[in-house]
């Protein structure tokens, strides 16, 4: 995590930048305002901004890819989710505004060694803005933190990035047992359910196929997918067409 820090002796960039989030702040303050949270997933330890942003902004879409069809021209289709990087700014300060909540800590630190001690340690946080529907999981990449001279305040800018959970792949025979058992339960049921194979067969993608789908059905090891696109010259093995044909080698010569 990049941390930087110091006292502002003076530049207009900075001067703006500190009028600006002063005026801010004054122009948000309102009885039972907005409150943005963090709540660290591992720790169980709360914060609250005690100065709330005048803004954020949450980026919600999905991964469009262009593919050249031979005799037919580009076509779009529609990938994964895409995940949010978001910039918030803001200020702790150290004198009691009127527009500090109410759980204020006059002491920047305790809210500083908070978003770098998460950091640091890779933990995942909840974002969570009070009075709307935007809850989710983030990682915070950086901090930024500037002093205000004379004052002692200081202003903030948190970059965070939003956190997704790979699923794990389900193995033949896992079903039913705990990680511990999976070893010894998986085994066999591959051993007894895809026989070992001796020649190179063909398979033609049906609706709904996936390449760890394919891999599971003849190996009985969904992971081997990325091996089985190279194999088949497939550039990226998360996109297979329905109707082509796959040839299925032996194991062992993937």
């Amino acid at each position: 995590m990049s941390i930087t820090g110091g006292i502002i002796i003076g530049g207009a960039v900075i001067g703006n930048m500190v009028g600006t989030l002063a005026a801010q702040q004054a122009a948000a303050y309102r009885p039972r305002k907005r409150r943005i949270i963090f709540v660290n997933l591992t720790t169980g330890q709360e914060v609250v901004l005690p100065v709330t942003p005048k803004e954020y902004i949450i980026d919600r879409g999905v991964n469009i890819e262009t593919v050249n069809l031979t005799g037919f021209g580009d076509v779009h289709l529609a990938g994964d989710r895409t995940l949010f990087t978001e910039r918030l700014e803001f200020m702790l300060p150290v004198q009691a505004y009127p527009f500090n909540d109410p759980t204020t800590v006059l002491e920047p630190f305790h809210y500083i060694d908070f978003f770098e001690l998460t950091s640091d340690n890779k933990q995942v946080c909840r974002f969570i803005v009070s009075d709307s529907r935007t809850q989710c999981e983030v990682l915070l990449e950086n901090l930024q933190y500037r002093q205000q001279e004379g004052v002692g305040d200081y202003y903030c800018v948190l970059t965070m990035r939003r956190h997704r959970q790979p699923n794990p792949v389900r193995m033949v025979g896992d079903e039913g047992t705990s990680s511990g058992q999976a070893a010894t339960v998986s085994t066999p049921a591959r051993a007894t359910e895809t026989p070992a194979q001796t020649a190179v067969q063909n398979h033609t993608v049906q609706p709904g196929d996936t390449l760890s789908g394919i891999c599971r059905k003849y190996y009985g090891n969904a992971n081997l997918y990325p091996k089985l696109a190279a194999y088949n010259g497939i550039p990226n093995p998360n996109l297979i067409y329905d109707g082509s044909v796959l040839k299925i080698p032996p194991a062992s010569a993937l």
